[in-house]
């Protein structure tokens, strides 16, 4: 059964991830703890690395309501889709940048410090190891910065269909969903790095996303979760899958709910 399943490709998951940007609701809560965090650490003004920006979008929301000056913004971002629309994102924002179209790996070099890195959901990328990629990141803040970490938490719908499915499914695919915040603040234990961790609770809007006439939808969001194509899973292994992120959903006003449960996780200062 392993061998039928067909991992996705990177350019897979940028395509199926729009899936998971259309419907979720945890940009709020991550924007208003980016925001808070910057005015109690940066009154004064920052220098900013995005880690695996994505689209850019998440970054101009906060540059234009941070209250205190950013002096630069440097963005590196591997997706060309996504540099393409980072470029857009910030075309009338009057801040200095640099938008870098490449991997970061623990040998990506920049000319200086920064005050806030952030990574927002890119840890799970860091492959095969993620601690010489995160302790790379780290060695990147001044000597009174900030990194931020936003990482699924291990109530996050996504990790629970992968542990469900874990004997069956890839042991090597383009991300590793089940790299959940608890493995990042492993290592920030380990290491003895400085930390905080703040819980948000995101979730995503699944009403649509049920409905009979958009099966395709959801095989999209249960090939993103899973970072396998759904139509290569066999006919019995998805229909189950499939009752089981409909029974996972839980009830609200609005209609069913899937947690997206972020952990934000402030990091620093470090001791040099």
């Amino acid at each position: 059964m392993i061998s039928l399943m067909e991992c996705i490709t990177f350019d897979r998951y940028i395509e199926a991830f729009r899936v998971l940007e259309k419907y979720s609701e945890e940009y709020p809560f991550m924007l208003g703890h980016l925001l808070e965090t910057s005015k109690r650490y940066f009154p004064d003004g920052l220098a900013m690395l995005d880690i695996g920006a994505g689209t850019g979008h998440f970054a101009r929301s906060f540059l234009e309501q941070c209250k205190g000056p950013v002096r630069s913004y440097t963005a590196i971002e591997p997706s060309p889709d996504h540099v393409a629309k980072i470029f857009e994102n910030f075309r009338n924002l009057p801040v200095q940048r640099e938008i870098i179209n490449d991997f970061f790996t623990p040998e990506t070099g920049f000319s200086g410090k920064f005050d806030l890195v952030l990574l927002s959901h890119c840890t799970y990328c860091f492959l095969p190891d993620p601690e010489p990629y995160l302790l790379h990141a780290l060695s990147l803040l001044s000597g009174t910065g900030r990194a931020v970490i936003y990482h699924g938490s291990p109530a996050n719908f996504c990790y629970f269909l992968n542990l469900i499915l874990e004997e069956i499914l890839p042991a090597k695919r383009v991300t590793d969903p089940t790299f959940t915040s608890w493995d990042v603040r492993d290592i920030l234990e380990r290491n003895k790095i400085p930390h905080s961790v703040s819980y948000l609770p995101g979730f995503l809007r699944a009403g649509e996303i049920f409905r009979p006439e958009n099966t395709p939808l959801l095989h999209e969001l249960i090939t993103f979760s899973l970072m396998v194509e759904a139509h290569s899973m066999g006919p019995g292994v998805l229909k189950r899958t499939e009752e089981v992120i409909r029974q996972i959903a839980y009830p609200s006003a609005e209609g069913p709910l899937l947690n997206l449960g972020v952990d934000a996780i402030t990091v620093g200062p470090l001791k040099r």
